[in-house]
């Protein structure tokens, strides 16, 4: 597939997903955005096992995974300090389960390994995307997670353009082959144009300075989500994270920015909040 078509499908799938957010905020109001991030979790939780647990044959452990993910996610949504508690219950009964389950064969590199797998997963399926729900629930919750939207895809976009037109020094080829210093450079651009643009529309009386710092600093943090996941799909030999967004791959290669970069606007938000109180 040439750049120019591979643009053009990305493009079309980010439109179609783009319409279906609008229609459930059209329909549901916030509610609708919230219940389209809980798909995203659950779709997301099952992508990430494919990935980190490529070759585990237990579905008891795998199951055990999901069901306790999205207990995080739950838990996380009605206070942080919950989410917490949650967290480290989940993470407990995962490592009596991979303890009882495995003890026999002796691997203690397979038990550490799973072990830490499950750490890491609650940390991005259960917690991460919380941030992002939880946003919708500040002052202005719709404005900033338009905010959070638009900064992380405009810098993927962005990264994209800058990346197939000028990008030739390699940012970390051993995780990620494709992307380039020119093309994240263009990726934070974008997401300060996006930033200023939200400004502009959305937050006016506020002081630009403050929104473009934190549109850039996002757009940043946004990037080494994206670096993330690549270096989960490398170390798993996967491609892709699934085959539900033609031209992304799955539901976390569109997120994964998102994901890094909600608990940065969140925490820009509560600063702002405080600042300007």
């Amino acid at each position: 597939m040439t750049t120019w078509k591979s643009f053009q499908t990305r493009a079309v799938s980010a439109a179609v997903a783009l319409a279906l957010i609008i229609g459930l905020y059209v329909t549901l109001n916030v509610q609708g955005l919230k219940i389209a991030i809980a798909f995203v979790v659950a779709v997301g939780t099952w992508e990430l096992i494919t990935i980190l647990f490529k070759n585990e044959k237990s579905i008891l452990l795998k199951g055990l995974f999901y069901f306790l993910t999205l207990a995080i996610f739950g838990a996380t949504l009605t206070s942080l300090s919950t989410g917490g508690i949650i967290y480290s219950i989940a993470l407990i009964l995962m490592i009596i389960a991979v303890l009882l389950s495995a003890h026999k064969e002796g691997n203690l590199t397979y038990m550490a390994d799973a072990q830490a797998k499950a750490a890491l997963g609650f940390f991005y399926m259960g917690l991460l995307p919380a941030f992002a729900f939880r946003i919708l629930d500040q002052a202005h919750g719709i404005s900033w997670f338009v905010y959070l939207l638009a900064v992380v895809f405009a810098g993927d976009t962005m990264a994209y353009v800058f990346g197939v037109l000028i990008g030739k020094h390699k940012v970390m080829p051993s995780v990620s082959p494709k992307k380039t210093w020119q093309g994240s450079i263009g990726g934070i651009i974008g997401s300060m144009i996006a930033g200023y643009i939200c400004w502009q529309f959305l937050f006016s009386e506020q002081p630009l300075g403050l929104f473009l710092i934190l549109a850039g600093l996002s757009g940043f943090v946004g990037q080494f989500g994206d670096f993330f996941e690549s270096l989960l799909k490398r170390v798993a030999d996967v491609k892709d994270s699934g085959k539900i967004m033609p031209g992304h791959g799955g539901v976390l290669d569109r997120i994964d920015g998102v994901l890094f970069a909600s608990p940065v606007v969140l925490a820009g938000i509560l600063i702002l909040s405080h600042l300007l109180s």
